[in-house]
């Protein structure tokens, strides 16, 4: 989509501005509309095309290779007893327990070598990784920024398939090679150090063969939705993909409910990915039409640094903002959030002053900058204010609240 340009935006930026401005007339006014509820909670859900299940505090960090932290949910430890459960219902030995136990720990190496190859393909085509983690559905690379043009995009989703691809490769060598078994002597009930090697490379070559399912954001999904961005927009590319991600979502509901309880959890976050996702696409295919210019906020609550704490609190009980901007010798000096002082209340009291709990390190904004990507600042950062400059002269905030207002507005519009 066209971005319009400066000499465009002049006109309509007075209207625009009063249309997100919760202080004065406008077509959203209130702060708790559900409709703006629930689409936080869907972007939330959702961020830089991955699903944020995970918090680090409930990970166990296992290291940093090529410099990715690559950390285990704790619910991974459910699969592990899922595993001793069915076993001890089969009634295997401990011995055979421990060889399931062994086999899943390498699958699961198998899975972050996959997931090793998706971010760094991704990284390779300028995009960010923060992090792996394992899950007992599988692994999830969190990337910060990823690759959107369709042939890196296919590069990086074929990427970790391929990686299976080769371990299958170089197991099935081992098994010609090095340590040729007898096939048709071989048993497969339960896993022994015999059929070890060879139950692998069957493991590794489902895994190519689910993630090849067309099921996005799944890797096939995302194949999928690279190819179609070629001839068409990649919001369309991605609502398509999307609908037929989430057919197969309710497919592998049901038959979870009969055969594997696992389908249906892979089910439903294929259905919440799916969706989360598309939103988020639609959420960027607009903001890419704006700059910061253009809801930036010159009229705002202030306090001085050296205000106390409860002058504050009083003061925020009559103001519609989310937070003020402190100032010191009238030069702006940071931001107070109602967070911000709560907890600065907590620890300082009322008697504390405003710049004991303002937030001083954030980084300024210019006018200029393309409203999506201020709004990846503010949510890398989490800052729900942040400021704004041009050449080095503070002229106002951006509220994270009034962008997701500004989406609403301009989707209803569409």
């Amino acid at each position: 989509m066209h971005r319009r340009g400066a000499g465009d935006r002049g006109g309509d930026r007075k209207s625009l501005t009063q249309q997100i401005d919760t202080r004065g007339p406008g077509l959203v006014k209130t702060k708790s509309s559900n409709c703006l509820i629930y689409f936080k909670k869907i972007l939330n859900f959702t961020r830089n095309s991955k699903l944020v299940i995970m918090q680090s505090r409930y990970s166990l960090n296992l290291g940093k290779p090529f410099g990715i932290r690559v950390s285990v949910h704790w619910t991974f430890s459910l699969l592990i007893l899922w595993i001793v459960f069915i076993s001890v219902n089969r009634g295997l030995e401990l011995p055979q327990i421990f060889m399931h136990i062994v086999f899943v720990l390498a699958l699961f190496v198998c899975v972050v070598l996959h997931e090793l190859g998706h971010s760094l393909a991704a990284i390779k085509l300028g995009g960010k990784v923060s992090h792996i983690t394992l899950l007992p559905i599988g692994g999830m690379a969190h990337m910060t920024k990823m690759p959107e043009k369709p042939r890196e995009e296919f590069i990086v989703s074929a990427a970790g398939p391929l990686v299976n691809v080769v371990i299958a490769g170089l197991l099935w060598l081992y098994l010609l090679f090095v340590n040729p078994v007898d096939y048709e002597k071989m048993e497969f009930n339960v896993i022994t150090a015999n059929n070890f090697p060879l139950m692998l490379l069957v493991a590794n070559l489902f895994i190519v063969a689910f993630n090849l399912i067309p099921a996005f954001p799944m890797d096939g999904g995302r194949l999928f939705r690279s190819a179609l961005a070629i001839k068409m927009s990649r919001l369309k590319a991605t609502r398509i993909a999307k609908d037929i991600g989430q057919l197969f979502a309710i497919i592998f509901i049901a038959a979870g409910l009969f055969f594997n309880p696992f389908l249906v959890v892979i089910g439903f976050f294929i259905l919440l990915g799916a969706k989360g996702e598309y939103e988020m696409i639609k959420y960027q295919d607009i903001l890419n039409n704006y700059t910061v210019a253009d809801i930036l906020s010159s009229e705002y609550a202030s306090l001085e640094a050296d205000d106390m704490l409860g002058k504050a609190a009083e003061k925020l009980i009559s103001v519609p903002d989310r937070g003020f901007v402190i100032t010191e010798n009238g030069e702006f000096a940071g931001i107070l959030t109602k967070n911000n002082l709560i907890s600065g209340l907590n620890t300082h009291g009322k008697q504390g002053k405003a710049k004991d709990a303002m937030i001083t390190d954030i980084r300024p904004l210019s006018p200029e900058m393309p409203l999506y990507e201020a709004y990846q600042l503010m949510q890398k950062g989490k800052h729900e204010l942040m400021p704004v400059y041009k050449e080095d002269q503070f002229t106002g905030i951006l509220d994270q609240e009034n962008i997701h207002e500004l989406f609403l507005i301009q989707k209803a519009i569409r």
